[in-house]
């Protein structure tokens, strides 16, 4: 008995080595040229930052055109906005789209007939020559989460509501998403 246990030891561990030793040639075999690990971080970190840039950029200058509106308002006063984006840019791209549509027919020797059809569709996005950025055919504005507005006059509510519905129209938002509240006086 303990020769039958030592032989099905034996083969369960070749069996064991022989699936380990395909693992690792399946591993091998599929491996492409290495990419340094660091330099996929330093797109991606490259990547994000202008992303980041960029929405920082519309945050502000959606900012200080809505402060300035603001500002324009009787009873106001002193204004500061805060917005922030809860999306960021969205673009849609132009593509070249080919169907190719090829329809055969056979017949063998005992008369009956087979048709075949094969059809191939490439879509690929639209490379201008020379350039490493694709044809942009829309650019949509990220979604706005949420406007706060600190102003001087908004301590009256016919004041705030002004503001309010003025975010609320220009913004075309919730009017969840907007909090006017009066502004404090500054500790010196």
């Amino acid at each position: 008995m303990k020769l039958v246990n030592l032989i099905s030891s034996d083969k369960i561990l070749i069996g064991l080595v022989t699936l380990i030793a395909v693992g690792m040639s399946f591993i091998y075999l599929g491996k492409g040229p290495e990419i340094p690990a660091q330099s996929i971080q330093a797109k991606s970190a490259s990547t994000t930052a202008q992303t980041n840039s960029k929405i920082g950029a519309m945050e502000r200058e959606l900012e200080n055109k809505l402060q300035g509106d603001i500002s324009q308002m009787e009873g106001v006063g002193k204004v500061q906005v805060s917005v922030s984006f809860a999306t960021g840019l969205k673009n849609e791209y132009a593509r070249n789209d080919n169907v190719t549509k090829n329809t055969s027919k056979e017949t063998d020797k005992a008369g009956g007939t087979r048709e075949t059809t094969q059809v191939t569709e490439n879509n690929q996005v639209v490379m201008p020559n020379g350039s490493s950025q694709p044809v942009v055919v829309m650019e949509d504005r990220p979604e706005i989460a949420g406007v706060l507005v600190i102003a001087e006059g908004a301590r009256d509510p016919k004041v705030r509501e002004g503001i309010h519905t003025a975010v609320q129209t220009l913004l075309n938002i919730p009017s969840a998403r907007i909090t006017v509240v009066p502004m404090g006086v500054p500790n010196v």
